[in-house]
Order: C-alpha cells, then sequence, then structure tokens
C-alpha cells in the first residue's frame, strides 16, 4: 500500500510542477522565468546549473 501512495504521490507532483512551468526538480524553466519577467543572465545561468 506504502508503495503505491508513493507512486501516486510522485504522479501527483509531476502534475503540480508541470503546471507551475517547473522541472521536474522543482526548478523553474528558462520559458517560466521569461514569462514572469525574470530571465536575466545571472538568474537563467543559476538554472541552468540545475538542470531547469
Amino acid at each position: 500500500m506504502r508503495k503505491y501512495r508513493e507512486g501516486q504521490y510522485e504522479m501527483l507532483l509531476d502534475a503540480v510542477y508541470a503546471r507551475r512551468g517547473w522541472t521536474s526538480d522543482g526548478v523553474p524553466t528558462e520559458s517560466k522565468l521569461r514569462e514572469l519577467g525574470i530571465d536575466f543572465p545571472d538568474v537563467l545561468e543559476l538554472v541552468r546549473s540545475h538542470g531547469g
């Protein structure tokens, strides 16, 4: 039962992150940063270093 619930939780987490414009690791995507108007070079560099 626990394994099933953990799987469901992971699916929910992925869906929430995708809806927010984040990667599966919870890092905002470059397109989301552009949409928010915070696509400064230093911010983009930081996001890229974390896989965004």
